[in-house]
């Protein structure tokens, strides 16, 4: 596989998305496949998939109101993520804390930390006959000491709907350092519709805000926009090598999600189907995001001495259950 500068343009496309908040042109990386699955990187964030589509049906979340440059952002509680919190069909949170905001020893950790606001060091693409693949690096520093690098390869198979999130995360600091990392991948209409059907065999199950233990079929269900006046979480674990399947029987586009890794030990689930916001976001974790606070205090935090390395893997497969297939679609 080479590194390239000249890209076939049929699978790989440099953009510009203008920033709904601060007017800057935000550059993007749009990757597309021959089978239709096409998505957007946004190397300003972290090498975040900004959207995906399959065959031309919009499978991410998006909320067109919210920010794309990273200089938007200021860790403050929650509105500092929420500015810039576009859902996308992935925004990673981290490293330092992920879910609710809170206070340790007097120093203030943000909703779903930094990462996802900081802007890759480096940039490669490469591509062969088979696949491309884009190359990052994130550095989030902060002055209180810690020191995390985040290598980050996505990979799109040219002739099959496949897609590869892998990472590497390496305490590159003096102190040992407690790390958290949340995969927010998130689902949005059309894919998304009371008529979706996932499954998932848990073997346990909390729902967030109460801390109840709750069946299955309640973390399951799908309903209309509109049908819940909040969000609801919940954190689960799973079997990681059979993951989640997603099945919209409208269009017949079925996607199943499984993780490798032996950091990523929970999955979470958030649906948020109210007015405003109707999404449905699977979350691949390290443990619940719950705030490095209470993690610590329930004994999952986890923890990278330095020169320590984690290594995760998100594998996603689509699938379509009509048969027209697209012979040579590449990027839309």
């Amino acid at each position: 596989m080479r590194e390239t500068e000249k890209y076939t343009e049929k699978w790989v496309r440099r953009e510009w998305l203008e920033d709904p908040v601060c007017k800057r042109k935000v550059p993007a990386i749009v990757l597309g496949s021959q089978d239709g699955m096409n998505l957007t990187l946004l190397p300003d964030r972290a090498l975040d998939i900004y959207a995906l589509f399959f065959r031309g049906r919009r499978v991410s979340y998006l909320d067109h109101r919210a920010g794309l440059a990273p200089e938007n952002f200021v860790e403050n509680g929650v509105e500092g993520f929420s500015v810039n919190f576009f859902g996308g069909f992935l925004t990673t949170c981290g490293l330092l804390n992920a879910g609710r905001p809170c206070r340790e020893n007097g120093r203030a950790f943000g909703l779903h930390g930094c990462i996802s606001n900081t802007a890759c060091t480096r940039t490669k693409i490469y591509e062969d006959a088979s696949m491309v693949r884009v190359c990052a690096l994130v550095e989030e520093n902060h002055p209180q000491g810690e020191r995390l690098r985040m290598e980050r390869v996505i990979t799109l198979l040219k002739k099959t709907p496949y897609l590869e999130i892998h990472d590497i995360v390496t305490n590159a600091g003096k102190l040992a350092t407690p790390v958290m990392m949340m995969y927010h991948i998130n689902f949005g209409e059309p894919f998304l519709s009371e008529r979706l059907q996932v499954s998932a065999d848990f073997t346990y199950i909390e729902e967030r805000d109460t801390k109840r233990c709750s069946p299955p079929d309640e973390v399951l269900a799908m309903a209309k926009r509109g049908s819940a006046q909040r969000e609801t979480v919940y954190y689960t674990q799973t079997d990681p090598q059979k993951g989640v399947s997603l099945w919209d029987p409208v269009s017949g586009v079925r996607i199943h999600l499984r993780t490798e890794g032996e950091w990523l030990k929970w999955t979470g689930f958030w649906k948020s189907f109210t007015k405003k916001t109707f999404a449905l976001g699977v979350e691949p974790c390290f443990c619940p995001g719950v705030g490095r606070v209470e993690a610590a205090r329930r004994k999952v935090l986890p923890a990278l001495q330095p020169g320590e390395q984690c290594e995760n893997r998100i594998c996603i497969d689509l699938k379509a259950g009509f048969s027209d297939m697209f012979d040579e679609e590449g990027i839309q």
